[in-house]
């Protein structure tokens, strides 16, 4: 960590396990603060705080529902001010188009957009009146290959690119970032809850570099985005997918 970045304060939501945890312990540093996110997993977010502290970071850990909104601003009222803000959380859906339901769609954007946008409008505030800032949204290679998730994760997603250039344009004459990490098919805990064993044989045969990726190959873009010198770079769409997705 530079001079400059120390004593960053980082909030990462969905921190608990799989690429909210990666990214939370790679940030992790002497002076930096990590605030840990989680709903319903105090243990795995305390495994998590641990590995930061290890690293000589001070950690704080939050629990909050994203699907609600007042949850939401509670959480950036007890999290904030924070530097860096590392919307990570989201919610899976499978379910297909023919069967719907109007709640699963709202309760998947609910989370996957909405909290997003009251958390970077709640504290990209702070970040821009400090004149420093970085938001980074996490969204999905489905965007780009219109599956194989359900209708409401991929437009969730969707929705979250076009969120993150539109916050870039506000926030970026205050000194502010908001780019968007695209990971594709990275085996974590969830993608084996999900799709069982082995879940990314059929993927990985149609990537340009054909090996399993893991949320360590996230960590240099991420590194990278909440840098000092990644000040020019705002509003874009860095796709980590092992050459998945091209553009």
């Amino acid at each position: 960590m530079s001079e400059a970045a120390a004593g960053r304060r980082v909030l990462v939501t969905g921190a608990r396990r799989g690429i909210g945890a990666a990214i939370a312990v790679e940030l992790a540093g002497p002076g930096w603060t990590l605030v840990l996110h989680h709903l319903d997993a105090a243990g795995e977010a305390e495994s998590v705080a641990r590995q930061c502290r290890e690293r000589g970071a001070r950690t704080e850990i939050l629990e909050a529902d994203l699907a609600d909104p007042a949850a939401v601003s509670a959480l950036a009222d007890r999290a904030g001010p924070v530097d860096i803000l590392v919307n990570n959380a989201s919610r899976a859906s499978n379910v297909a188009l023919a069967g719907l339901p109007l709640a699963e769609w709202q309760e998947t954007f609910a989370v996957n957009v909405t909290a997003p946008m009251l958390l970077a409008q709640a504290l990209g505030a702070g970040m821009a009146a400090r004149g420093w800032g970085r938001i980074v949204n996490v969204t999905s290679a489905t965007v780009a290959l219109g599956g194989p998730s359900g209708p409401s994760y991929v437009s969730s997603k969707a929705a979250l690119v076009g969120l993150t250039r539109s916050l870039a344009r506000s926030f970026g004459p205050a000194g502010v970032t908001v780019n968007a990490l695209s990971p594709g098919a990275i085996l974590t805990e969830r993608e084996v809850e999900i799709l069982g064993d082995n879940p990314h044989a059929g993927i990985v045969a149609g990537q340009l570099v054909p090996r399993t990726l893991l949320p360590e190959d996230l960590l240099t873009a991420v590194r990278f985005l909440v840098a000092d010198g990644s000040g020019a770079m705002t509003g874009q769409v860095v796709e980590v997918g092992g050459g998945l997705v091209l553009g």
